[in-house]
């Protein structure tokens, strides 16, 4: 197989038309890359190296961006792809690592309306909240006197580098991305409406109940559903929230949205690759056609580090899938295989060069 085969596989990957065949031919091609390095193995001998190997797939569907099984085993590959030529072989990755930085992990503090904080276990994944008793979702009560009844309204907050979820009174569940705060009250019973406001990015699965609907408020979105997935993304540093439905119905303002529809503020509806809104949940950057300095603000909330750009900021748009749970580095450095731009971490800043 030659380079010019390589090319082909790679466009037909991008464009979601692999088989599984070609996908683990691209694999092994890549993997011998990452495992051998650029200086120990050169591009014929990669090529070479793929022809004699044959990898046994198991099948696992995604919407458009496919986990190659030993890929989403090893949770640490990525394939970039920038405007106009493909550069991720036959180079080394240069990324200046004075400190590296881990990811981030499950961190949040939940804030009583008497002035109570409570920084949360980050050996557990989730709070639940109900009128009896603040429990982790395994169980385990967060303290004593933690009932609820006498309290009107609850925050949750997670900081950059925390991610945390939440059960709400009515049984909602809530995935929080790092940054984001979710404001709740303690109970729905006596409420028309069952209202959360949400600054930062959420996944909901909204309990189903006619009677008492759902609604989000954001800084620029109100979104109402009976019992629906959907994905808010309403970072204040964000030109506008995105709201992107996955199942069921929900209304953005006037816009009424489909599963796989995003309402961009109030005014625009587009359809979306869902695995890229959602990857964030499910433990992945995922890039589609994304501009560089948007791919930044995501990975500087989650490792909690400031960026800084220095000279032009490269225009070409990035598309790839790494995991989010590898040092800072790592992810810098498959971003570098594009040869479109250059990383110094120093401390918690990283400086962008093109």
């Amino acid at each position: 197989m030659d380079e010019q085969a390589i090319k082909v596989l790679l466009d037909k990957y991008k464009e979601g038309r692999a088989t599984e065949e070609e996908l683990a031919l691209l694999e092994s091609w890549y993997l011998s890359y990452e495992e051998q390095g650029p200086s120990e193995l050169s591009m014929n001998d990669r090529l070479k190296a793929v022809d004699k190997v044959w990898l046994k797939l198991e099948g696992h569907k995604t919407r458009t961006i496919r986990a190659w099984p030993r890929i989403a085993a090893a949770a640490a590959i990525l394939i970039l792809f920038s405007v106009g030529m493909i550069y991720f072989y036959g180079r080394h990755e240069t990324v200046t690592v004075k400190q590296d930085v881990a990811p981030g992990s499950n961190k949040a503090i939940l804030t009583l309306t008497n002035g109570k904080t409570i920084n949360l276990s980050n050996l557990k994944t989730g709070v639940v909240i109900n009128t009896s008793a603040l429990t982790y979702n395994d169980g385990t009560r967060i303290t004593d006197d933690s009932k609820t009844s006498s309290l009107q309204q609850m925050i949750l907050h997670t900081p950059k580098g925390g991610t945390y979820q939440i059960v709400l009174p009515d049984g909602t569940r809530v995935w929080l991305n790092a940054a984001s705060t979710l404001k709740f009250p303690a109970t729905f019973a006596t409420q028309k409406e069952r209202k959360v406001a949400l600054n930062g990015e959420a996944y909901f699965e909204v309990a189903l109940n006619a009677k008492q609907p759902f609604r989000v408020d954001t800084k620029s979105q109100q979104v109402e559903v009976l019992g629906t997935h959907f994905n808010i993304n309403a970072y204040d540093e964000e030109m506008t929230a995105k709201t992107t439905l996955l199942e069921g119905s929900i209304r953005v303002g006037a816009l009424l949205l489909k599963p796989g529809e995003q309402a961009v503020g109030a005014v625009k509806v587009t359809d979306v690759d869902i695995d890229e809104i959602v990857g964030w949940k499910n433990g992945y950057f995922v890039f589609e056609n994304e501009q560089l300095p948007s791919i930044m603000r995501k990975i500087a909330r989650w490792y909690d580090v400031d960026v800084v750009f220095k000279g032009d900021i490269p225009a070409d748009e990035f598309g790839g899938r790494v995991t989010r749970f590898v040092n800072l580095s790592q992810v810098l450095k498959k971003l570098e295989l594009t040869n479109k731009v250059h990383f110094k971490i120093n401390g918690r800043t990283v400086t962008v060069t093109k």
